[in-house]
């Protein structure tokens, strides 16, 4: 359906008598007047990855369009309906609409939302609600050109199962010392409500890995309340990375990390102008089975070839070794002053994204309790998010910073240990709203401080100066810097996908600090360039595949690296930062409990 259809509807309703438009006086037990008149009946138009009834498609696929749509199940209505936020009754408030669309375009099956009203001669209104789905099943093969083409696993996702936007996920991944399989499942609508539920089991090289989370997220930026629980379990090897003369060595290190948390957090005040409070409990305990005698090195990437190491190597992990075992009462206190816009051809080619504008900032203050606690502790995180926009340029900032105070620490030593802290800066400049340039610069930051449970961070890899494999250039601190430009072709089947490319520029450099093995890289560079596709056209989930070389002195072909990636690794929209910062530090962190960025 056409936007013209409300402008159509306008003229029908001016054509109409003016006796037809006149009301009687409202009576005392009348509901409310409405402003903008009142919703009679909302529409949903939801169709699947192709509307074949489009008259813009070029016909000359047609055969495409309808083999497309038999392999795929379109997302069910009601499934659709439950995340409105507009019923028949209620009073037509364009900033509903939009929050709903926001709802709506949270869910990576669907690849276009648009809502809207026509207003009727009756002055009620019709709102329609039209959807298009994405491509819902998803195969991430994970290969890497890392001095030869190398399997790193396969990631078998389907994100809309039979339409009821439930996922279902199996993996096999080879990621250095840890190999994970497994299955997951994610839930939304849980039984038609609008709690959340995600489920996974696997095994890895150490052991095995349960997770479980329930959560009730904020329903859109009206919401005032929302509530998460969450219960983890996992068996790992924490690869702590040493180059030396030797060559590439790994110490793997087994940890078992466990926990549970659940917390309430509640909005106060007008909506965008929220002040946030919270509370909750969460448990954490870190374990390393065997103790330091477990500690096995490897050389090169044979995982399955492990060794004792000397006396020297496993000192140098003993000063991360803290057993952990807290359970904490954790309070929340921020403030949210947020509106939304919508743009698009950022992380996307022509796709539709929600930015922030505005400032939000998270301070979870947690106590340890006696009695059920390992030591007594205070553990602090604060979340900081700022958005801007100044003509054609678009900035997003996101900071956090993360620590534990000893309360029994002898006198004069402040007592702080594991202090954390990351920041990045995402900046877009897309020249006009036409354009099939958009310049994205990135400067990220990442430290650690008084490390006591393991903690290292490398240069290289997907999210790093991708010139360089993962295992390069381990330390304590962290910067970088990305300049990349995202081309939109506009062909060839410019009906069917979109298709484009990129050319990028990274460089960073990482220092010791106080994290085992750290080296110092000094400055270091890479340069890349790739293919960048979305199916369907205006769709929201970019498929990549790039190509990085390190800019020194002796690289050769064989450096090249090879990346093939599904969804943006860089941009306000991707979380592939803070599952990569996660897996750097093993402690967990039960502020997160308290987090709730939608």
């Amino acid at each position: 359906m056409k936007r013209s259809l409300p402008a159509l509807a306008l003229l029908i309703g001016a054509a109409a008598p003016a006796a037809a438009q006149q009301r009687p006086a409202a009576r005392p037990d009348a509901p409310p007047r409405c402003e903008n008149g009142r919703v009679a009946v909302v529409f949903v138009d939801n169709h699947s990855i192709f509307d074949t009834g489009d008259p813009d498609l070029d016909e000359r696929f047609a055969w495409a369009y309808r083999v497309a749509n038999a392999l795929h199940v379109r997302t069910r209505e009601d499934v659709i309906r439950r995340e409105l936020l507009v019923r028949p009754g209620d009073c037509y408030d364009p900033a509903v609409l939009e929050d709903t669309e926001r709802l709506l375009r949270a869910y990576d099956f669907l690849s276009h939302v648009d809502i809207f009203g026509i207003p009727q001669p009756d002055s009620t209104v019709h709102v329609i609600v039209d959807t298009r789905d994405e491509w819902s099943t998803r195969v991430d093969f994970r290969v890497r050109m890392d001095d030869g083409l190398d399997f790193d696993g396969v990631r078998l996702r389907e994100v809309n199962l039979l339409g009821t936007g439930r996922a279902v996920e199996l993996f096999y991944l080879e990621r250095d010392a840890n190999r994970d399989y497994g299955i997951a499942y994610e839930a939304p609508q849980l039984l038609g409500s609008r709690w959340d539920l995600r489920l996974g089991a696997g095994r890895t090289r150490a052991g095995t890995s349960l997770s479980q989370a329930l959560g009730y997220p904020f329903v859109g930026e009206s919401g005032r309340w929302a509530a998460r629980q969450r219960f983890h379990r996992q068996d790992r090897f924490y690869d702590y990375l040493a180059v030396g003369g030797a060559g590439e060595t790994h110490l793997l290190l087994p940890v078992r990390d466990k926990g549970f948390d659940f917390g309430f957090v509640h909005r106060l005040g007008d909506i965008g102008h929220y002040t946030t409070l919270g509370a909750g409990i969460g448990f954490t305990e870190l374990r390393y089975p065997g103790g330091p005698g477990a500690i096995r090195r490897v050389r090169g990437d044979d995982f399955g070839d492990r060794e004792t190491p000397d006396s020297a190597a496993v000192a140098s992990i003993l000063a991360q070794m803290e057993e952990v075992r807290t359970l904490r009462l954790l309070f929340l206190v921020g403030k949210r002053d947020i509106r939304w816009v919508k743009r698009h051809g950022l992380d996307s080619m022509r796709g539709d994204q929600d930015v922030r504008l505005g400032t939000e900032a998270e301070l979870a203050l947690g106590r340890s309790l006696p009695g059920r606690s390992d030591d007594q502790n205070v553990f602090a995180t604060l979340d900081f998010y700022g958005g801007a926009e100044a003509g054609d340029v678009l900035v997003g900032t996101r900071l956090r910073a993360a620590g534990r105070r000893d309360l029994d620490a002898p006198a004069g030593d402040a007592g702080w240990k594991d202090l954390f802290a990351d920041a990045e800066l995402i900046a877009y400049w897309k020249p006009s709203e036409d354009s099939h340039h958009t310049l994205t610069f990135r400067a990220a930051g990442a430290g650690g401080w008084e490390t006591r449970t393991p903690f290292q961070l490398t240069l290289g890899g997907d999210l790093g100066v991708r010139g360089y494999p993962r295992e390069r250039f381990p330390g304590g601190r962290r910067a970088l810097f990305t300049l990349e430009d995202r081309i939109y072709f506009g062909w060839p089947f410019r009906d069917v996908l979109d298709f484009g490319g990129t050319v990028f520029l990274d460089a960073g450099r990482v220092w010791p600090g106080d994290a085992p093995f750290g080296t110092d890289s000094g400055w270091r560079a890479a340069a890349g360039l790739g293919l960048r596709a979305t199916l369907p056209a205006g769709g929201r989930t970019t498929y990549r595949l790039d190509v990085a070389f390190p800019l020194e002195d002796g690289a050769s072909w064989r450096d090249l690296r090879l990346i093939v990636s599904i969804g943006e690794l860089l941009g306000l929209s991707s979380d592939a930062r803070a599952v990569r910062l996660v897996e750097a530090r093993q402690l967990g962190i039960p502020g997160e409990l308290l987090h709730f960025p939608r």
